[in-house]
């Protein structure tokens, strides 16, 4: 006859893997959900709050079947093990945001000028009737962002307005945030931008609003990040006003390096032609040389020429007897031409002797 040994199985581990498993169904649900737009942010919160609540649960029920197993030797190790991994890897998004949860203060929106914070426009035509208002909260709440976040302030360009408006617009864009509207500054009236920026995995749409305006001899940047749900940020809206300002100081500078680089260019470029055109008067004062000494040499030749005619026509008149021409003290013979005998001259003669 054969025994059958029989081991019970711990209901605890059994429980926390469903809880887990079923919580984890939760979470990944409400993220796509609310990704594409299809859940409410409020819905999605409370979802990932309910989430998180599971996979603490799931750990508290691994934990106590993992004593009774180790007590008692019952079967579910590996159920409990599950639960237990599943469930930490729940609570571990909440618990990153608990930090600043306990260390921020617990407001919504924030501004760089809060005696005429920016408005919002088109945004308030977006948000949803759940959403937080548009309006500024007021005094309080800027005085509790002074205490915790006192770095945040206007930025000031020796710029022009429209300069420093696309200096911002390029910044939006790099950061990848949707813009919802735009007007460039024009004489008195400033420059607005109003933009949508979502989170990376959840896509929670946080609204910014830009404001550029002139001063006396430089241009102002204000900004206003405010939150579209919860009483909270984490210190999110001050964050991304940081990254703007940062992302309009790296333009800054990209901007002076390609000018900077322009202007090295065009320097080198002015130089090359400076010597082309040294070259090329070079080549043409050469050239006009070369002519003129070929110039001199040919009068020279011809001189030489001339010179050597004159010698052999005198000296053929030396041979002749002429003697040079135009020599001092030297006079040329002069031949008189033979008289003719005319019959009257010798009848003259012959009459002396008679006839």
């Amino acid at each position: 006859m054969t025994a059958v040994l029989l081991q019970r199985e711990s209901k605890q581990a059994r429980w926390s893997r469903r809880v887990a498993i079923f919580s984890a169904q939760v979470v990944i649900i409400s993220l796509v959900l609310h990704r594409f737009d299809l859940l409410g942010a409020k819905v999605a919160t409370n979802l990932l709050g309910l989430g998180a609540l599971g996979g603490l649960f799931a750990c508290v029920l691994a934990g106590a079947a993992l004593v009774r197993i180790w007590q008692q030797g019952l079967l579910g190790g590996g159920h409990a093990a599950a639960g237990a991994f599943i469930g930490i890897a729940l609570m571990v998004g909440p618990m990153l945001y608990l930090p600043d949860l306990l260390a921020r203060p617990k407001i919504n929106d924030i501004t760089t000028d809060a005696q005429s914070p920016p408005k919002f426009e088109r945004v308030a035509v977006l948000r949803d009737k759940d959403a937080n208002p548009t309006t500024y909260p007021g005094a309080k709440t800027y005085e509790l962002q002074l205490a915790a976040y006192p770095d945040v302030r206007p930025m000031v360009l020796e710029r022009s307005t429209e300069e420093a408006f696309d200096l911002a617009r390029e910044a939006v864009v790099r950061l990848d945030w949707q813009i919802v509207d735009e007007r460039k500054p024009k004489g008195e009236s400033p420059g607005h931008i109003e933009a949508v920026a979502r989170t990376l995995l959840m896509g929670y749409a946080d609204d910014v609003v830009i404001r550029v305006a002139a001063t006396t001899n430089d241009s102002r940047i204000d900004v206003r990040s405010a939150s579209r749900h919860g009483d909270h940020d984490f210190g999110a809206n001050a964050k991304r006003i940081e990254r703007l300002f940062k992302e309009v100081k790296a333009g800054l500078e990209k901007g002076e390096r390609q000018a900077l680089e322009v202007a090295l260019a065009k320097r080198a470029k002015d130089a090359r032609e400076q010597q082309k055109r040294v070259r090329e008067l070079r080549a043409k004062a050469k050239k006009e040389e070369e002519a003129r000494l070929a110039k001199l040499r040919e009068e020279a030749r011809k001189e030489e020429l001339k010179r050597l005619s004159e010698l052999q026509q005198e000296a053929l008149r030396i041979q002749q007897g002429l003697g040079p021409r135009g020599a001092p003290g030297v006079q040329a013979p002069i031949v008189r031409p033979r008289a003719r005998a005319s019959r009257r001259d010798s009848h003259k003669f012959w009459g002396q002797f008679g006839e």
